[in-house]
């Protein structure tokens, strides 16, 4: 019978390793085994630094391990841009690491940390991730949203709001004095990767709170939204006090790319302490 992989709520000392001051960069999954990485990233650090983090033991050997890793690395892949932080230990090139974290019976094993602390998943949960989505993505999703959202979206969890209905729509605009609002045909279609993308590296700016870049960023897949609202997908739109800008005189989105894109929301200045001068220009 097809098992579900285990979570632990274990907890334990920091682990001892070799620090590594470069950013993760583009790759999805941060690779903890030392013999696969260029420098050694501390586990206890990575957990504590970073609010949501999934982590995922392994060995490349054996059916379910390597099943349990290509879905491990399609999940990442489809939430790179959101506030997870993926990590991976191979314990079988990193014994010494991976047994402060795990007993090698539990192999492979998945364990979700929300503020520095371990996640407990209920019993049943497993049974649905493992009945209904057949360990998918999709389920894990879920099992995130569930057990580290603060809302049924998870909004918490990504830099870009997902706007499912009206009355979400309409709350988001009325809870932010300055929003922008992605439009899109379809969730996970190019131009909605690029938003997503953008929107991420804006957050990760330097001179930008992780939490709030003075702005709500937003998006809309739902075709009765899209309809109601009159906006053709894809699009781009910087609403005041609910209302839509117009953005005539000044610079359109001319094409997606995550350049393009982040172009156009910083000629806004809405990540910076420039935003009121810039709106009343408009």
């Amino acid at each position: 019978m097809w098992c579900f992989w285990c979570f632990l709520v274990l907890w334990t000392a920091p682990v001892a390793a070799e620090p590594c001051q470069e950013r993760l960069g583009d790759e999805p999954i941060l690779q903890f085994t030392a013999e696969a990485c260029s420098c050694c990233h501390d586990l206890d650090d990575f957990i504590q630094d970073n609010d949501y983090v999934y982590v995922l033991f392994y060995s490349p050997k054996g059916r379910l391990n390597i099943d349990i890793s290509a879905k491990f690395e399609q999940l990442a892949r489809e939430w790179k841009w959101s506030r997870i932080h993926f990590g991976r230990i191979d314990v079988d090139k990193d014994r010494d690491m991976s047994k402060r974290w795990v007993d090698s019976n539990m192999v492979p094993t998945n364990v979700m940390y929300k503020f520095g602390r371990p996640v407990e998943v209920k019993p049943k949960d497993f049974e649905v991730i493992r009945d209904k989505y057949q360990g998918n993505p999709d389920g894990q999703k879920w099992m995130l949203t569930k057990y580290m959202g603060e809302d049924a979206e998870g909004s918490n969890l990504h830099y870009a709001t997902l706007l499912p209905s009206v009355k979400k729509y309409k709350k988001f605009l009325k809870n932010n004095q300055v929003a922008i609002i992605g439009y899109f045909k379809k969730e996970g279609d190019r131009e909605h990767k690029v938003y997503l993308e953008a929107i991420w590296k804006l957050f990760q700016g330097d001179d930008v709170d992780k939490d709030d870049i003075g702005a709500g960023v937003g998006y809309v897949i739902a075709p009765n939204i899209l309809k109601q609202v009159s906006v053709t997908a894809p699009s781009l739109v910087l609403y005041l006090d609910g209302k839509a800008i117009s953005l005539e005189g000044r610079k359109q989105l001319e094409r997606w790319s995550v350049p393009e894109v982040m172009r156009f929301v910083q000629q806004f200045n809405v990540l910076s302490s420039e935003t009121d001068k810039a709106l009343g220009e408009l």
